[in-house]
């Protein structure tokens, strides 16, 4: 689908005003104010901001009480639980808990659920399960809020719950013994972006400081920093907006993510081929992939046990399998997607709909997410992609484009399902067979209603001049990083740029030398579907960058588009 070109509005009064007490280059400045930076106190902010400025944990509603059970399970010798949620999220989440109380000699096991045979979120066999193995407390990491009925049942069973989650309350919370939610009512905590292992780590932040003042520690007290590679790998896995406090945890995280000491990431490196520096890339389309195809495919718990192993060779073992998972998730998520590009293709009534919702009893559902994100980036049209299950209950995941909040949209389709839950871009469903037509036609009611703009808009920073590009400038840009959802890389145009030369290599990429002025740079256009040729003078939308080659680092335009 073609782009629409969309220039950021300029600010030159603000522009000059941040420049000049921030001592940056205009277009930095100008990029800050593309992101919502208001003045110079938010731009120092952005800019230099660190752990010591992230909120107290205990604003987050529930946190007294949610240390003050687990300090006491922990004097009482009392066996905690964690469980996690199957994604990357829940996953790190059980293994920063975990791997935090084990090393101060608690009593603790945990539980994932397999997403095939249990699906989504608490459920009461497993409670039954953990009782039977002597657990007297469950912490919940990155599901829970919507389990009340399951809360109420480990009452009876003598099972008291914290539940900690970042997923959209419901009316209804569970009356477990704390809930910690950045979202629920009543909650001040300021990063309401966290997500599931970030409210983990809070709890985690906030009971170290409980231990350390009833004098708990008789030597080194246990470093939190050293689990902010969990937080990383958690936090961009699930997509979450690198703003605010997500931005601090990345940002150290990643640090981390490069040295770490954990046997378990240094084996997930190596199969995922990273030497060097571990950057927001790495994680999405490296480590969390291979992470999330434990969950995705069998048990989550395969993938905890990775994290929070203490034996490198065992841990190369896992991930040489979690490897293998991988590689096969990617060739059934590349079937399904054909099929579901095929269904598309042949349907009547496509073209004048606003929407997508496609059904099958031959698709995986550990992978169907995926694949609605690819047809959202293919048709730009919110996706539903539904795996019905023997049974006759379908299990969807849906994703969806800016201006539809598809977890408001699902909502006024709520009487259809059996449970659904999300985000505003994000969300999951179960639904039976025989309800899906309806879902179908009521779903392209509420997008049609909402009149969003069927157009694939690229946003733009701002038009340059390539003669104001160097190395200065590029090294200026990174000082906003890391960069991902909220906090997008900078992308600039400039126009009528000369081309001098161009080839086509390895099927996919096209490569440009250009000219503007007196400057002259290589470009690249990454992964294009088919060869392409372009005049002698474009107009081109790129991110610079530093690209190394042979020891030697120069700039390269990494071209996004071009007119």
């Amino acid at each position: 689908m073609k782009k629409h070109w969309v220039i950021e509005k300029e600010n030159p009064r603000l522009r000059e005003k941040l420049a000049k007490a921030l001592d940056i280059s205009p277009i930095t400045a100008q990029l800050l104010i593309n992101r919502g930076i208001k003045d110079e106190v938010e731009a120092e902010f952005f800019l230099e901001s660190s752990l010591f400025d992230i909120p107290s944990p205990f604003f987050l509603k529930g946190m007294d009480k949610a240390v003050e059970r687990i300090k006491k399970a922990i004097e009482r010798n009392e066996k905690i639980a964690i469980y996690g949620d199957y994604d990357v999220d829940g996953v790190t989440a059980t293994a920063l808990l975990y791997t935090f109380l084990r090393n101060i000699g608690t009593k603790v096991t945990y539980y994932n659920p397999h997403r095939l045979k249990e699906g989504y979120g608490i459920n009461i066999e497993a409670i039954r399960k953990l009782k039977s193995e002597g657990v007297s407390l469950i912490v919940s990491g990155d599901c829970g809020i919507t389990a009340w009925r399951e809360v109420e049942e480990a009452k009876k069973l003598g099972i008291d719950f914290i539940v900690t989650d970042h997923h959209k309350p419901p009316q209804i919370l569970p009356k477990a013994v704390s809930v910690l939610n950045p979202h629920q009512p009543g909650c001040n905590y300021p990063g309401k972006e966290i997500t599931g292992v970030g409210v983990i780590f809070n709890l985690t932040i906030a009971l170290r400081r409980v231990l350390r003042e009833s004098g708990f520690f008789k030597k080194t007290e246990p470093n939190l920093g050293d689990y902010l590679d969990l937080v990383a790998l958690g936090t961009v896995a699930d997509c979450a907006s690198l703003v605010n406090v997500n931005r601090i945890f990345v940002k150290e995280g990643l640090k981390r993510l490069t040295r770490t000491k954990r046997p378990g990431i240094k084996a997930l490196k190596e199969v995922s081929g990273i030497r060097g520096e571990v950057d927001v890339y790495d994680i999405g389309y490296k480590l969390g992939p291979r992470v999330n195809a434990s969950g995705r495919l069998r048990n989550a718990g395969f993938a905890v046990e990775l994290l929070i192993s203490e034996d490198i060779e065992k841990a190369r073992e896992v991930a040489r399998i979690l490897n293998q998972e991988n590689t096969k998730r990617q060739l059934i998520e590349e079937k399904i997607l054909k099929e579901a590009i095929g269904q598309v293709e042949s349907s009547t009534n496509f073209a004048k709909s606003c929407s997508i919702v496609l059904a099958s009893k031959n698709w995986h559902p550990g992978v169907i997410g995926i694949v609605a994100s690819k047809m959202v980036e293919i048709y730009n049209k919110p996706t539903v992609l539904i795996s019905i299950g023997e049974d006759g209950i379908g299990k969807g995941s849906g994703r969806s484009i800016e201006g539809l909040n598809i977890y408001e949209a699902l909502t006024r389709c709520e009487d259809l399902f059996e449970q659904f839950g999300g985000h505003q871009l994000a969300a999951g469903l179960s639904i039976r067979e025989e309800r899906i037509e309806q879902f179908r036609d009521r779903f392209e009611y509420i997008v049609r209603e909402s009149k969003i703009e069927n157009v694939l808009k690229l946003r733009i920073d701002s038009m340059v001049n390539l003669e104001c590009i160097d190395e200065k400038i590029v090294s200026e840009l990174n000082l906003l990083s890391p960069f991902g959802i909220g906090n997008p890389e900078p992308v600039f145009l400039a126009r009528s740029v000369d081309v001098l030369s161009q080839r086509f290599f390895k099927q996919k990429h096209l490569g440009l030398k250009v000219r503007q002025g007196n400057k002259i740079f290589d470009a690249i256009w990454f992964n294009l579907k088919e060869p392409i040729s372009v005049p002698k003078k474009i107009d081109m939308v790129f991110t610079p960058e530093i690209n190394t080659w042979n020891g030697e680092k120069r700039i390269r335009l990494r071209i996004i588009d071009l007119n």
